[in-house]
């Protein structure tokens, strides 16, 4: 990854502090089954999320904030996100900024953070926050369904991405109820049926490891 600094001021303390950034290249390789893009994009995930080092205010740029997000962050709650033992540096980072976003009602784009702290978690082979990582994805994205918002393109990319979340978490018998409630559905796309009845597989082996959409075109 080509990677660079730059100063930027926050927009919580006003404090400058030196973040790194890099362009976003398009992915050359397969995304897997979870939607992590494939290289060299894959690589640039730790630039996704920025940290002041002042206040600790974390986001995808620490430049802006939301008006609603300012006490949140000086609170106990917010610091002892920070401070949660167990989890790798970067993961916190998501997982703080994924709590910003759910305090603010942004629940769908909490749930994606808290899948990025997931992805920082595999790249740190942090098997246990990995998978605590997805429960919270998952969780995020359900209140968010509840209050209206949705988190995929469509209803049946909803459902394949949760799958392989519970899958990659050891929720096995939760994989497989919402994998069944997926392909009972009507006009499923063709490729997102296939990507389906692999994660049956997969669910049935008790396999929680990473796979790549390429093999669904072996």
């Amino acid at each position: 990854m080509d990677a660079f600094r730059v100063s930027v001021i926050c927009g919580l303390c006003g404090v400058a502090s030196e973040q790194w950034t890099s362009e976003s290249p398009k992915p050359k390789e397969a995304p897997d089954f979870d939607t992590r893009p494939g290289e060299p994009l894959r690589s640039t995930l730790p630039v996704w999320v920025q940290r002041c080092t002042h206040c600790g205010y974390c986001a995808d740029t620490i430049a802006t904030i939301h008006d609603n997000a300012v006490d949140f962050v000086r609170s106990d709650p917010y610091q002892e996100q920070w401070r949660e033992a167990g989890f790798p540096e970067k993961s916190r980072e998501f997982l703080c900024y994924s709590a910003i976003l759910s305090h603010v009602g942004q629940y769908a784009d909490a749930g994606w953070s808290a899948l990025h702290a997931a992805w920082a978690a595999d790249d740190a082979g942090d098997e246990s926050s990995a998978m605590h990582c997805r429960e919270r994805a998952i969780g995020h994205w359900q209140r968010g369904k509840k209050a209206g918002q949705d988190f995929g393109d469509d209803l049946a990319m909803e459902y394949s991405l949760v799958t392989d979340l519970y899958r990659r978490a050891c929720l096995f018998e939760a994989a497989v109820v919402t994998c069944s409630e997926a392909l009972d559905m009507e006009d499923l796309p063709p490729m997102l049926e296939q990507l389906l009845r692999r994660e049956k597989a997969l669910i049935d082996r008790k396999d929680r490891s990473a796979h790549s959409m390429r093999e669904l075109l072996q």
